[in-house]
């Protein structure tokens, strides 16, 4: 049986997408342990603490607090308030950024970080599993 082109056009969930951009002189004077402790999760802390170069630390942060928020603008509404350190971004073997969430591990997602000397950009894609 084939089903008509309009059901299969309404049967799944069409992606959405976040973006969030961070200027960084802004971000660094927010930058201390009680923010990196609300929003880096323990495996990017780890990342975090072997960055040497202060101006990459900066990058950092402000890449994953800007991915963060891209991910829940992406979302637009949660059954339950959201803890950034339930959203974890890492890098696969080629050092690009790899997003995952405990809040709702089912769904596909996609995000792409870009700095430059004074931005830093995230984009989250999200494909809510049915």
């Amino acid at each position: 049986m084939r089903w008509p082109r309009r059901h299969l056009m309404h049967s799944t969930p069409h992606p959405t997408i976040g973006i969030d951009l961070v200027e960084l002189d802004d971000f660094r004077c927010r930058l201390d342990d009680r923010l990196l402790n609300r929003l880096l999760s323990l495996k990017e802390r780890s990342r975090y603490e072997t960055i040497t170069h202060p101006q990459r630390k900066l990058e950092y942060v402000a890449g994953r607090f800007a991915a963060k928020e891209a991910y829940t603008k992406a979302y637009r509404q949660f059954e339950r308030p959201l803890n950034f350190t339930e959203v974890e971004i890492l890098e696969d073997a080629h050092g690009a950024p790899i997003i995952t969430s405990t809040y709702r591990p089912q769904d596909s997602l996609h995000v792409s970080i870009s700095h430059t000397k004074h931005y830093v950009i995230a984009i989250v894609s999200l494909q809510k599993a049915l």
